[in-house]
């Protein structure tokens, strides 16, 4: 339990340094992703969006997995979301190869049937992040939407 209460509180302490405009060093990868998708969020909030999920997870199959679930007026919106050093020989959505793309739309199936309430209009959308190779760099976001990647329906 003890370890669970240190995580959880860890977790909280990086947010607030980040709503306070302290940002990661850029060196740790996984700490790079949660940076990647908090700034996500936010510039979703403040695009309009309501913010249903964070990490969604299968209840069936804990593999599949949704960065951001979200709504655009009256439309679902899953998104992923691609932190990428600026130096990255490619960018984020380069990154989505066959593989992700064949893991992402079997989360979006899996959303769609344990949802069943879900709204009938849905779309995908690619939130890259592009992050300084220094810590006082600039950070840039480019918000890709209705990203038509898939050959199979999701019906």
């Amino acid at each position: 339990m003890a370890i669970i209460k240190q995580f959880i509180f860890e977790f909280r302490w990086r947010f607030l340094r980040w709503s306070l405009g302290i940002r990661p060093n850029f060196q740790n990868p996984k700490e790079n992703g949660e940076y990647g998708e908090w700034l996500g969020r936010r510039f979703l909030r403040k695009k309009g969006f309501s913010i249903l999920f964070s990490n969604w997870r299968s209840q069936k199959d804990r593999r599949n997995e949704i960065d951001l679930i979200c709504m655009d007026n009256e439309i679902l919106v899953f998104i992923e979301v691609r932190a990428r050093s600026e130096n990255s020989f490619t960018t984020g959505f380069e990154t989505l190869g066959k593989r992700k793309r064949n893991a992402l739309l079997s989360s979006f199936k899996a959303y769609l049937k344990e949802n069943l309430n879900a709204p009938s209009t849905y779309r995908f959308d690619v939130i890259e992040v592009d992050l300084p190779a220094q810590a006082k760099g600039k950070v840039e976001l480019f918000h890709h939407e209705n990203i038509a990647i898939f050959r199979d329906s999701l019906h």
